[in-house]
């Protein structure tokens, strides 16, 4: 049987909408931890997200990767179940878990049936409460990640985004990875990952994001009596904005890898805090309209009239305080520089004289999509997470539309000049050695970089 899903009724009628959050969203404190809880009687299901105030930007220099990886071992073991009996009681409820970290903050996330939400959660406190990180379990742990890392030279386009990343983000807080280096993964020790565990337990501000009818209620007693977190825990990162504008940059940069047929080709800059914190909207129109979807401009000039790539995409988001653009492809060696020269083009053509009816569909699209990227639970109380974090209204998720439609083309031919404007971007490409000779014929300047000392 066909249904109208709840997210669909509610971006069918703005007014619904705002009735729908009203009536439905409620905040509160349990043990004076903040609570946002979403009420939904729809289903007998839940959705939960803890939300801490600090993230990957709290590791040391030496021993990067530390908070994720404490994060998805912290049902390694605890004082009184092995690392089985905890993954086969979770499987026994049905449960789905997991943690999710970035530079600015970290959420470890939990949903299932609401019957069994209590034994789930409590399973869940006391892991984050007992972890002991046991030695056997860390050390195989930690083999399989540095082995995953020292293969990564045959997975060039995770290599390739792993090498862009600190390559864009240079002198900034917020280059190095979030799973950390093969270097600094081998300083960590398993009471690391126990001293950090304490740390974002006892000290670290939290908030917490849920999704599901009245039943959830009783989760107050288990928040509080088994995982303890209180009101208490005042820290927050102190993060550093990102204020420096890129400079100009005329170099390409090289990342040779062997038995590279491919050229992966990653365009774009860091965002400062000024250019990330507005025009949300009109930024996320530009991106979509360069290289969201099989109809965006980077898809027919690359794929459909030319034949360079399979695929290619852009993207411009936005943390608290930076954010990042970029244009992300791949062609064959031999046509490495016809595309680059495309890519080039398409943006300056899109800069200035953005066709009409193009323009109406991508607002059609972006409308449609952006809907439809709110279907799923975790979806929607993920966009309440993110607007809280960079200080953004929860009205805004129901004015999109409305946003949207006072975009003009010309507002749009300007974001996309300020954001993807190619002579502010840093250009990377891996692939060939041989591809030196090919960029440096067509006049670019090559800056060879060894992906050894990215990994």
């Amino acid at each position: 049987m066909k249904y109208i899903t709840l997210i669909t009724l509610l971006f069918a009628q703005n007014l619904f909408a705002k009735n729908y959050l009203d009536e439905n969203l409620r905040v509160m404190k349990w043990n004076g931890v903040d609570v946002v809880w979403l009420e939904d009687d729809q289903y007998p299901t839940y959705h939960l997200s803890v939300y801490f105030h600090a993230g990957a930007v709290e590791d040391s220099k030496g021993k990067y990767g530390q908070t994720q990886m404490m994060f998805n071992q912290v049902t390694s073991g605890t004082t009184r179940f092995t690392k089985q009996e905890i993954v086969d009681s979770l499987e026994f409820y049905g449960a789905s878990y997991g943690a999710s970290v970035t530079h600015e903050y970290s959420t470890f996330s939990v949903s299932g049936l609401v019957k069994d939400m209590e034994p789930t959660m409590k399973m869940i406190c006391h892991s984050f409460k007992n972890a002991t990180y046991p030695v056997s379990e860390f050390k195989k742990v930690k083999k399989r990640i540095l082995t995953g890392m020292k293969n990564m030279v045959t997975n060039h386009s995770a290599l390739a985004n792993r090498v862009f990343r600190e390559v864009s983000l240079k002198n900034t807080a917020y280059s190095h990875p979030v799973s950390g280096t093969m270097k600094s993964l081998k300083s960590i020790k398993a009471k690391d990952l126990h001293d950090k565990l304490l740390f974002f337990n006892e000290k670290v501000k939290k908030r917490i994001y849920i999704k599901g009818p009245k039943a959830i209620k009783s989760l107050e007693n288990v928040f509080a009596k088994d995982c303890k977190w209180s009101g208490e825990a005042s820290y927050v990162s102190n993060l550093k904005n990102v204020t420096k504008k890129p400079s100009s940059n005329s170099v390409v940069y090289l990342v040779p890898v062997p038995k590279a047929n491919q050229a992966q080709i990653r365009i774009g800059r860091y965002l400062t805090s000024s250019e990330s914190g507005n025009d949300h909207t009109l930024k996320s129109l530009a991106s979509k309209h360069l290289g969201g979807g099989f109809t965006s401009r980077l898809m027919q000039e690359l794929r459909l009239k030319r034949g360079l790539t399979y695929s290619a995409g852009a993207y411009a988001s936005s943390q608290k305080v930076y954010g990042r653009s970029g244009i992300s492809t791949f062609t064959k060696n031999q046509t490495l520089v016809d595309t680059l020269k495309v890519i080039e083009q398409t943006v300056k053509n899109e800069s200035t004289n953005i066709s009409q009816d193009h323009f109406g569909h991508i607002k059609r699209f972006i409308k449609g999509n952006y809907l439809f990227g709110l279907e799923s639970t975790s979806s929607f109380l993920e966009s309440l997470l993110i607007f809280d974090h960079i200080g953004r209204e929860y009205s805004e998720i129901y004015k999109f539309p409305a946003q949207v439609d006072a975009i003009s083309k010309k507002d749009l031919e300007k974001m996309v000049d300020k954001i993807f404007n190619w002579d502010n971007q840093i250009k990377l490409v891996l692939g060939s050695k041989k591809l030196k000779k090919q960029l440096q014929k067509s006049g670019f300047r090559v800056k060879i970089l060894n992906y050894k000392d990215y990994l």
